[in-house]
């Protein structure tokens, strides 16, 4: 690279990197929250069919937001912090109560908009009836849920009593299929869940349900509810309203919802919630702040960067948190934060304990938090490096780079470095600069960019190259690809115990080194399925360097100085 290409790349890397598309209109997308009722994979795959629906109909970007909680979930709708969320009904009251959330709609099944509580126990159980639990070990879902914990809890009152001195123990599962595994397992006795939930289940031949069996069903209460809030613009609220209550009229709809065992969406009337709101306050008086089990092991909360969309995400990093649960003493939990920074900002703090990043936000991370890179994922090519590339569609309207003066250009993340920040050293090496390009726009998610190139609103993107790869059946093709980037290393913060992280290296240096290990790679990022080897802070330091010398390298002395 010569001295004239150098500082190109680290005028328009230090204004990526720093500064907003100023003058451009970034589309601000919608955000819809969705809440683990399931399993974190099953929760995404249950309702990501959905949000694209909505978003093909809005034609505009919807993202889905997922939180493990109904309370984390509660108070990103009280921030404005998602527009609309599918939630339980007993957060609902709640959320009315406490900040007017508002019904948008609510499903309708086999003809009714009410749902119940199942109390299960193992098939071979000698329980017969909620009674037979006393002195046993239960599984609530969530602490709000209605089926999953207030329903029990209100059956425990009415008899003046209570879970602590009722159940010999008891566990949070937070998803009801995982309270019917735990069940089926005889890790517990006793669980209480939605009976939507197990009966999708039981239709699916889940092996987990058909090793339990009900011994008490609840009355009807008004079915878990799509809600918004009086902060989400009217216009908003009654788009997507309509597109939910007529989704059911057209093809695709109709066949979503119906792998949902889901009729159609409809509005329903907040009376339909009364009966919840009389056992809310009935438990009142009995109801105690218990302190939260979880199921077996200490949580070690591990953080990626969301440059994919959460169902895409948790199908590849969740088997790696199965594994390694399953191979060391903690228990693994996905985190997925709004951003990138959020993810830095909350492994620095300790939200969370360790983290896929990627390479420039580990440097920030590094800088920030004095955060330290323990491993890299080699590829399944067998390479400690990925590369950017710049897509287009299968046509001839755009051959090369060049082509795309004039044009209107789709990035990934802002912080991306194979989204954003090496794509935007491609175009300016090429002599494009971003105001000769019609307009650009950064999204959240590398499929996203790939879904809005293929829609056509937009006549090339950037993403990784194991992104378009997997599009170009579809009509993709790649115009231009970076050199390689170092993979993204794993990165522990500066609260993370030692004991953790040389669990964590042992299993992962090792997880290609046996046949349930390899299964294991095969089913994630393929960024990843090569395995994991050493890293250090060494492997990053050209991209240090590059950031550190816009000062002195740029000549015009307008860049502040920062050092990562």
């Amino acid at each position: 690279m010569n001295r004239k290409t150098a500082i190109i790349f680290l005028i328009f890397f230090i204004f990526a990197f720093y500064l907003p598309a100023a003058g451009y209109g970034v589309e601000k997308p919608v955000r819809i929250g969705v809440v683990s009722m399931i399993t974190p994979v099953g929760t995404v795959e249950y309702y990501q069919e959905i949000i694209d629906y909505i978003s093909d109909k809005l034609g505009s970007p919807v993202e889905m937001v997922y939180r493990k909680t109904y309370d984390e979930m509660d108070r990103l709708l009280e921030k404005g912090s998602v527009d609309a969320a599918f939630i339980c009904s007993a957060p609902y009251v709640e959320d009315k109560r406490k900040f007017g959330a508002e019904l948008l709609v609510v499903p309708q099944v086999n003809g009714k908009v009410f749902y119940k509580s199942y109390i299960i126990v193992h098939k071979n159980s000698n329980i017969k009836d909620f009674d037979g639990l006393e002195g046993k070990t239960f599984a609530f879902t969530d602490p709000k849920s209605n089926s999953g914990r207030l329903y029990p809890i209100y059956q425990l009152a009415r008899n003046g009593q209570n879970p602590e001195d009722f159940f010999k123990k008891y566990v949070y599962s937070y998803s009801h299929n995982k309270s019917v595994e735990l069940v089926a397992k005889k890790v517990v006795d006793g669980a209480a869940v939605e009976n939507l939930i197990y009966n999708y289940l039981q239709q699916k031949k889940s092996p987990y349900s058909r090793q339990t069996r009900i011994i008490e069903t609840s009355p009807d209460f008004g079915i878990p509810p799509m809600v918004t809030t009086p902060k989400v613009p009217t216009f908003l609220k009654e788009k997507m309203k309509e597109i939910l209550v007529n989704m059911h009229k057209d093809k695709k709809g109709k066949k979503i919802l119906s792998s949902m065992l889901i009729e159609k969406f409809v509005e329903a009337s907040d009376s339909n919630y009364d009966s919840v709101r009389a056992m809310e306050s009935f438990v009142s008086v009995f109801d105690t702040e218990e302190e939260e089990d979880t199921v077996g092991k200490n949580t070690v909360f591990f953080g990626a960067i969301p440059r994919d969309n959460p169902r895409i995400a948790y199908e590849k990093y969740q088997p790696l948190m199965d594994y390694l649960s399953e191979n060391t003493s903690y228990s693994f939990e996905l985190v997925l934060k709004k951003n990138y920074d959020d993810t830095v900002t909350a492994l620095g703090h300790g939200d969370i304990d360790i983290a896929f990043l990627g390479p420039l936000t580990y440097l920030h991370a590094r800088s920030e938090y004095n955060a330290v890179s323990i491993l890299k994922s080699i590829t399944e090519k067998g390479d400690p490096f990925y590369r950017s590339v710049i897509i287009a569609k299968d046509d001839d309207s755009i051959i090369r780079l060049s082509d795309l003066k004039g044009k209107n250009f789709a990035f990934a993340a802002m912080k991306s470095t194979s989204g954003n920040l090496i794509p935007r050293f491609l175009l300016a090496e090429d002599g494009i600069h971003l105001r000769e390009l019609n307009s650009y726009n950064n999204f959240n998610y590398h499929d996203s960019v790939v879904k809005w190139v293929l829609k056509g609103k937009y006549d090339a993107g950037a993403v990784r190259e194991y992104v378009a790869e997997k599009y170009l059946p579809l009509g993709l093709k790649i115009i231009s690809t970076s050199g390689p980037i170092p993979t993204g290393p794993i990165v522990i913060g500066p609260k993370t115990p030692y004991t953790i992280v040389e669990k964590i290296k042992s299993a992962l240096l090792n997880v290609n080194k046996s046949e349930e290990g390899l299964e294991i790679l095969k089913k994630i990022d393929p960024e990843m399925s090569g395995g994991f080897t050493e890293a250090s802070d060494q492997d990053y330091e050209y991209i240090r360097q590059m950031i550190n010398n816009i000062p002195n390298t740029c000549g015009l002395r307008c860049h502040p100085k920062i050092r990562l």
